[in-house]
């Protein structure tokens, strides 16, 4: 795990809450920045409240939305090689900020979006959700899939977003993702009889 983090993550200092202001701002900006670049570069979609990392196992039906389906990990918030953890009130400080930012979204056990009180993890967003919007309406475009009906599982899961960034993207985090298209006013999202969001038609 180490290999992946830089080297500020052993700095012992980072896991206290500063009390300068300036020096915690900075303090919150690295913490973002280590959150952020860390999920990125293992494809983590997911982390729970406390600071858990939560990798998908995905089975041979591709399902992710499953809880009993999401593999636990190391929380990044507890540095054992130098035995060293972040408080659960600093832990929820850098989440708010990491909101105000648009570099992550509060869900709750259902994986919607949730408030402060029903929250138990958040999607890391390494890109925001405009940005994800905006790649993947270049794949509809470059793709030749303009005008026609895609189902969530196929822009998930399919091959031929296997190259792109998105694919392997929960399907709740897909539809957030998504959701900026739609206000405008450039895709339509097709539910089935249970009101879920199944598909996206692009124009």
């Amino acid at each position: 795990m180490m290999a992946s983090l830089p080297p500020v993550y052993s700095f012992p200092p980072l896991y206290t809450r500063q009390p300068n202001s300036l020096t915690r701002r900075q303090q919150l900006s690295t913490w973002i920045d280590i959150i952020s670049q860390y999920c990125k570069s293992k494809k983590i979609w997911y982390m729970s409240a406390d600071g858990t990392v939560i990798d998908d196992d995905r089975s041979e039906n591709g399902k992710t939305d499953n809880e009993d389906s999401k593999k636990v990990g190391k929380n990044l918030f507890n540095n054992e090689e130098i035995q060293r953890s972040v408080s659960q009130v600093f832990i929820d400080e850098i989440w708010s900020q990491m909101v105000k930012e648009g570099k992550c979204l509060p869900i709750d056990q259902s994986g919607r979006k949730s408030n402060n009180t029903t929250t138990t993890r958040y999607f890391i967003l390494w890109k925001n959700l405009d940005n994800w919007a905006s790649l993947i309406l270049q794949w509809f475009e470059d793709s030749g899939k303009l005008n026609q009906v895609i189902t969530l599982y196929e822009l998930s899961e399919s091959d031929e977003t296997l190259s792109w960034e998105f694919h392997g993207m929960p399907e709740n985090l897909l539809y957030y993702s998504l959701k900026p298209l739609c206000d405008r006013n450039r895709a339509t999202m097709l539910k089935d009889e249970n009101g879920k969001v199944i598909a996206i038609k692009v124009v």
